[in-house]
């Protein structure tokens, strides 16, 4: 697997008063991003100008104050998830709204744009959230540090490994400490989502004219899907790809196999189809991925004899950093493709 200088920005610090760790998002977009520009210049035909491919939607539930309307705009929860960044929630308490809340409701979540994103100078002006407090269904979770930038800031919140699709949590997301705004103390956050998916970058892809490294993968390149029930292999053309930035994979063995993926991606397993190894973790509950080892078996593509084969999974770990992942979104046909020897789909 590719080197990479692991920064650890999400290694947990833990204060001494309340026991809870400490998780420090990662930003790097700067603070001049102009919203209103990429919206005009954005394709009439796309799916617009604020979209990523792997997001999954979070429900906004309830805010403790918020700011009152001021002529057309207003500053309501639900901007926290319209899908426009030059929205947002914005506290309504006098001063800097220390301990003022919103909640949404989500399996999980690890994606936020601090301040109000509107522009460059209105986002200045606003104060921004430094830290806050967070909660999963009325538990203290962990402190939550955000960096002072606009953008998409990603992070990984502790103990939710193992949450279930079907059974989302309350996360509830209390102002600590804010960053000063240059005119007013107002304290807002443009957006808040769950994105999920994909593979490291070194991940080979099954071609029909040799491997595809994943990250190289272009529009129209020729990859091979595979029926789950004949086992039978048959050409495809790739139609969408996606590249996201993690804090985390899954470093997955079989008894020949190897392959990095996020905690969330689908892979077939035995018994259960597709489903990521998050998911079947909190099926079998079981608290440890340790725990899924010699537990399940993961299908895989022998090249040797050009058929299914199932293996063991005879080792998994968890490893941190800063990583560019990639996946294949849509297909010409079929939804199944073979990426390290390991049958997944698309996402």
């Amino acid at each position: 697997m590719k080197k990479y200088s692991f920064l650890f920005l999400i290694a947990f610090s833990y204060s001494a008063a309340s026991q809870l760790p400490t998780i420090k998002a990662v930003g790097g977009a700067g603070k001049n991003i102009l919203w209103a520009e990429e919206k005009k210049n954005a394709d009439p035909d796309g799916l617009g100008f604020f979209h990523n491919d792997c997001e999954q939607g979070v429900t906004p539930v309830s805010a403790s104050s918020t700011l009152e309307p001021q002529g057309s705009s207003n500053y309501d929860m639900k901007n926290l998830n319209d899908y426009d960044p030059m929205t947002a929630w914005i506290e309504g308490k006098p001063g800097y709204g220390i301990g003022e809340y919103f909640e949404i409701k989500t399996p999980n979540v690890n994606t936020i744009y601090n301040g109000y994103q509107s522009s460059p100078t209105i986002w200045k002006n606003n104060s921004r959230v430094k830290t806050f407090k967070v909660y999963i269904d009325n538990r203290p979770l962990c402190f939550l540090k955000l960096t002072d930038e606009m953008g998409a800031q990603i992070f990984e919140l502790p103990d939710v490994n193992n949450y279930d699709y079907e059974k989302p949590s309350i996360f509830k997301f209390e102002i600590v400490e804010v960053y000063k705004g240059l005119k007013w103390s107002d304290v807002a956050i443009s957006h808040i989502d769950l994105v999920l998916c994909c593979f490291a970058e070194n991940t080979i892809i099954m071609g029909t004219t040799g491997d595809l490294p994943v990250s190289d993968i272009i529009y129209g390149q020729n990859t091979y899907t595979v029926d789950i029930n004949s086992g039978k292999i048959s050409s495809t053309k790739i139609l969408k790809t996606t590249k996201q930035t993690h804090l985390s994979l899954l470093k997955i063995l079989t008894t020949s196999k190897q392959i990095y993926i996020t905690q969330d991606h689908p892979i077939y397993i035995k018994k259960y189809g597709f489903i990521s190894l998050s998911k079947i973790l909190n099926t079998k509950g079981l608290e440890n991925y340790i725990d899924l080892i010699d537990e399940i078996e993961i299908l895989t593509w022998n090249d040797a004899s050009g058929m299914l084969l199932y293996e063991k999974l005879t080792g998994i770990e968890l490893i941190q950093g800063i990583f560019e992942t990639f996946s294949i979104l849509k297909l010409s046909h079929g939804n199944t493709f073979i990426a390290n020897g390991i049958v997944t789909q698309t996402y």
